[in-house]
């Protein structure tokens, strides 16, 4: 499930006492090329806006939507991806709005420097209720993931906080993490129910008039920010301090290497001189964008420079563990639901209510920890852990169980991640100096983002090369049938379905192995990272 900007609910200090036992005052550093462009809040003497009230009404409601459509699709895309024929390329539904999302979001602030913020949550808000409205009347599974894709252009811009000081965040980022638990609940609830009840496209259609309701209370509340550079200075001034070459080299190398994750083992095998190109491009177009982002005028997707050190490398690593550990998992469980358990899709969304309520549960236990102890990196470790043990759980149940295990096994991997995904937040902020915050968070979502992209594609090409080395054996007459579309296993005669369920939770339990394994290296990296001479998160 993603996370909102931040999870935690506690009352967190503004990092300035980065040394600990530091009391100098604060002093304004000179800003570097690199560093955003707006000025933070003044902390002291900062008051809510005019219509500050009905601005937070506005970046709410996108926070409920951001939130409902996380899990919304996770108990919907077998069922979507099964009317189109395409069960074995479902996890597009969901990489091709997170590709987006996550090569956006960060060109999102910088461009909003220059624009204002009111233009940039106009554009986000439109787009996204564009793609659902697309989506929802999509006749062909192509048309679906080129709208989840724009969704996810609207998405990378759906919230923002940078309006608050970071002293007086906690409060709000409480609430942020309480509206988007609500989203979450309400997607995996009632998404199955809408699907079999009166269809699938009404999970994108319903969420098109709180979009509408956001953007009319926006265009009465939001207004723009001043910034220090403005589009008199010329177009050329624009290109140089916005990363969009940056931007389009991440896109393109995570897209590439998602076409040769999901042709491999699937449509063409792994030595298929497709799949190997893709891979092989997808490397050299990452090494293009890590070349670029090192060299760049503009303010880089990527600081590098964030990535020097310790422990910065070893909480990033962490981070994209969790990313991939975590959509791994979620990507996985309505799977399982659906067709080793035959769950129809209101149960199977019915079911996924419980991870999702543990994830602000978490968030609220390490929003307390932050405020009263400040022991971040053992909330990264705990996490960490946690999300390996749930992960372990899931993988230990049985093709036949007890039921209880059903409804316990699925809780501890989500409590961890709104444990973990705070943790590592706001150990990065702790990493580095106040003027940095802004450009440190976004790294951290887009690291973490990208750990989500690779969790769904890598597990998803684990299931389908499963499916497509064992269903010759146990079914060699109605294998693509059963690769492309999970409703036919609900009508096949019994021995045959039970051969067809077999193969796929063998494929599952593959799956949910690999996840762990990614979520033990995280344990792994986050006892590598020590805390010595992080700035605290309490008095």
């Amino acid at each position: 499930m993603r996370d909102p900007p931040s999870i935690s609910n506690a009352r967190v200090l503004d990092p300035e006492s980065y040394h600990a036992g530091s009391d100098a005052p604060d002093t304004p550093e000179p800003a570097r090329e690199d560093q955003p462009l707006l000025r933070a809040p003044d902390e002291d003497s900062w008051k809510a806006p005019r219509g500050f009230v009905w601005i937070q009404l506005a970046i709410m409601s996108n926070v409920f939507l951001y939130g409902l459509d996380s899990t919304i699709t996770a108990s919907t895309y077998a069922v979507i991806s099964s009317e189109f024929g395409a069960a074995n390329t479902a996890s597009w539904l969901t990489t091709s709005y997170l590709v987006t999302s996550t090569a956006f979001q960060p060109l999102y602030g910088r461009v909003s420097d220059i624009f204002g913020r009111r233009l940039c949550f106009f554009i986000s808000t439109i787009t996204f209720a564009v793609g659902c409205l697309g989506c929802g009347v999509a006749n062909n599974i192509v048309f679906l993931n080129c709208m989840r894709a724009l969704t996810g252009f609207g998405g990378g811009g759906l919230m923002t906080m940078d309006m608050i000081p970071f002293r007086k965040r906690g409060m709000y980022q409480a609430l942020q993490n309480g509206i988007y638990g609500f989203g979450a609940v309400s997607g995996a609830s009632f998404g199955g129910t809408i699907a079999d009840h009166i269809g699938w496209r009404w999970c994108f259609l319903l969420q098109v008039p709180v979009s509408i309701m956001a953007f009319v209370i926006g265009a009465l509340a939001v207004s723009n920010q001043s910034a220090r550079l403005s589009l008199d200075s010329g177009l050329g001034a624009v290109w140089k301090r916005v990363d969009f070459v940056g931007s389009f080299l991440l896109v393109l190398a995570v897209s590439v290497q998602l076409v040769g994750l999901s042709l491999g083992g699937n449509e063409l095998p792994w030595g298929s001189p497709w799949v190997i190109g893709s891979l092989a491009g997808s490397i050299v177009l990452f090494g293009l964008f890590l070349f670029t982002e090192s060299n760049t005028t503009a303010i880089p997707i990527i600081p590098l420079r964030l990535l020097h050190g310790r422990l910065p490398i070893a909480t990033q690593v962490t981070n994209i563990c969790a990313g991939m550990a975590a959509y791994g998992y979620l990507f996985m469980l309505p799977l399982f639901f659906q067709v080793v358990l035959l769950d129809s899709a209101t149960t199977a969304g019915a079911r996924l209510a419980i991870p999702s309520l543990a994830t602000p549960i978490g968030g609220l236990i390490a929003g307390v920890v932050m405020s009263r102890w400040g022991k971040l990196i053992g909330l990264v470790r705990t996490g960490a852990i946690l999300m390996a043990f749930g992960n372990a759980l899931v993988t230990s149940l049985g093709f036949e169980d007890s039921t209880w295990k059903y409804f316990v096994y699925v809780f501890p991997a989500n409590l961890g991640q709104g444990i973990i995904y705070p943790g590592i937040l706001f150990t990065s902020l702790a990493s580095f100096d106040h003027a940095d915050h802004a450009v440190s968070a976004s790294t951290v979502y887009l690291i973490r983002s990208l750990g989500t992209v690779w969790g769904v594609s890598v597990t998803s090409a684990i299931v389908q090369t499963t499916l497509s080395i064992r269903l010759p054996d146990a079914l060699s007459e109605i294998i693509d049938e059963i690769r492309h579309s999970v409703d036919v296993i609900r009508h096949l005669p019994p021995d045959v379905q039970l051969k067809a369920r077999l193969v796929y939770y063998d494929g599952l339990r593959y799956a949910f192995g690999a996840s762990t394994a990614v979520a033990c290296l995280g344990i792994c990296a986050a006892l590598i990272a020590s805390g010595t001479g992080l700035r605290t998160t309490h008095k």
